[in-house]
């Protein structure tokens, strides 16, 4: 549980998590980038909308499975959506996090509020 309290910090800013009940759930970093959990909570998906800025994109999510509390990302960085599913357990909490290109690493700036997902879908 330690580590789904992480998730919910983010980075800059003292943003109250939002609470989101029937999905799809989404969030969006304005017109750039968005995440996106399906109704079934098992895939999520993260797309860098605009190729041409200097910014990428990743969303951090974490599970329901109580004996596994990691915290797993999806990277976009270079234009385009990459996704990642879960197998036995549903998706939790997710947030969207922007960076951008520091010499050769990415620096990730700034994180949205995480989004608990509530009920059972």
């Amino acid at each position: 549980m330690l580590m789904l309290a992480a998730l919910v910090v983010s980075v800059g800013g003292s943003a109250q998590p939002v609470l989101a009940g029937t999905g799809p759930w989404s969030d969006y970093y304005g017109e750039a980038g968005v995440v996106t959990v399906g109704a079934d909570r098992k895939q999520i998906r993260v797309c860098d909308l605009n190729a041409r800025d200097d910014l990428k994109f990743k969303a951090e999510f974490a599970t329901d499975n109580p004996i596994d509390p990691t915290i797993y990302s999806v990277k976009v960085l270079s234009g385009g959506c990459e996704s990642d599913r879960t197998y036995i357990s549903r998706v939790k909490v997710f947030k969207l996090c922007v960076g951008s290109v520091r010499v050769r690493d990415v620096v990730w700036d700034q994180c949205n509020p995480s989004v608990w997902i509530t009920g059972s879908s």
